[in-house]
């Protein structure tokens, strides 16, 4: 859901709107519920895609036009459109491998799946190459790209406030330091082995740790008591070390406000076995450099894009990713090179949201 907060937004901000809001998990639509329940006309969970359920939920609700985010394909409720003429979007449109596989060969069954009064507004290029191919009109797709975008606005950090960062957090305005975003399990581990390694050439290296479930903390801990570095952990503001060279975020949400004390970045979860990724929008959209493991499907695209922009560097092992890390540290002048390349790549993507708001708009007036 909160990929979509902005686009609803701008939605209400038309008088003439009303909006029913409807989720397939529970958890999406008690977000929803929290953010926009005095704003929408109703919200509640998605009706079954069977006709007896969809054919009573468009009776009684009667839109003007529906939207559905990132790829889902309802043929009932699909056909529930194209029966009363009402257009119908997929926002944030996108086909993974496995579906684009399994659409590509049922040709016979692609009228029943893709209606005529189907748009597509695709979160790529290469996606909405993907509805074509599929049998989508290509004057019925466009590339408006990734919602999640607007998550996280450009922001480019200058050094001094990333040194009033470290400051805040107890590093030396001297200092580089790496931040591990949103490490899982085994990741804080390597990320200590590589500042041992980078110490260990008398560089001033520093350490921000900010995993993904704050609740692992004693864990972390475990670890860090292999290693003979001073720690301070964000939930004990009173800690006897002036000088320490970790410093552990064991909270939540405050991601955005973090990172901006780092000089570059490792994505979590990219080492194996995981293989899913964390959003790497937030680390480009303040001029992180940043560095990965072997994969990162989840957002393979935005990934792909950023590494041929030169914006991230990516190991296919975890001492192939040690070494990007160590010669990161040791040139400042490639962390400045893929800083820019990076603010550059987010300019360029616009604003998703109001690319789509705009083509929206133009079937509702």
């Amino acid at each position: 859901m909160s990929s979509i907060n902005s686009l609803i937004k701008l939605l209400l901000s038309d008088s003439k709107i009303e909006i029913v809001l409807s989720g397939t998990t529970s958890t999406g639509l008690k977000i929803a519920e929290a953010k926009h329940s005095d704003d929408i006309l109703a919200t509640g969970p998605f009706p079954l895609d069977w006709f007896p359920f969809s054919s009573l939920a468009w009776s009684r609700i009667k839109p003007d036009l529906a939207i559905c985010v990132d790829s889902e394909l309802w043929p009932e409720h699909m056909y529930q459109a194209q029966k009363r003429g009402i257009p119908i979007f997929i926002v944030n449109a996108r086909l993974s491998d496995r579906s684009f596989s399994r659409l590509s060969s049922i040709k016979l069954f692609r009228s029943l799946l893709i209606p005529q009064n189907l748009h597509i507004l695709a979160s790529s290029e290469n996606q909405r190459k993907r509805w074509i191919k599929i049998g989508l009109d290509e004057h019925k797709t466009l590339n408006t790209g990734n919602l999640k975008i607007d998550i996280s606005p450009l922001n480019p950090i200058n050094k001094e406030t990333v040194n009033k960062k470290k400051k805040e957090l107890g590093f030396p305005d001297s200092s580089i330091v790496l931040a591990g975003i949103s490490t899982w399990p085994g990741e804080e581990k390597f990320l200590l082995e590589c500042l041992a390694k980078i110490r260990g050439q008398e560089i001033d290296a520093r350490l921000l740790l900010i995993p993904r479930h704050a609740e692992r903390r004693d864990a972390i801990i475990n670890d860090l008591s292999v290693f003979p570095f001073s720690y301070k952990q964000r939930t004990c503001p009173v800690d006897k070390h002036t000088d320490h060279q970790v410093y552990l975020a064991d909270t939540t949400g405050e991601l955005n406000e973090l990172i901006q004390s780092s000089d570059l970045a490792f994505l979590g979860k990219t080492l194996p076995p995981c293989h899913e990724g964390q959003n790497p929008i937030e680390a480009i959209s303040i001029g992180l450099p940043l560095v990965l493991g072997p994969k990162c499907t989840n957002f393979s695209e935005t990934c792909n894009e950023l590494l041929n922009q030169g914006a991230m560097e990516q190991g296919k092992s975890p001492d192939e990713v040690k070494k990007i890390i160590f010669n990161l540290f040791q040139s400042e002048s490639k962390r400045e090179r893929m800083r820019n390349a990076g603010l550059s790549w987010r300019k360029k993507q616009g604003s998703p949201t109001r690319k789509t708001w705009k083509e929206v708009q133009k079937h509702l007036s």
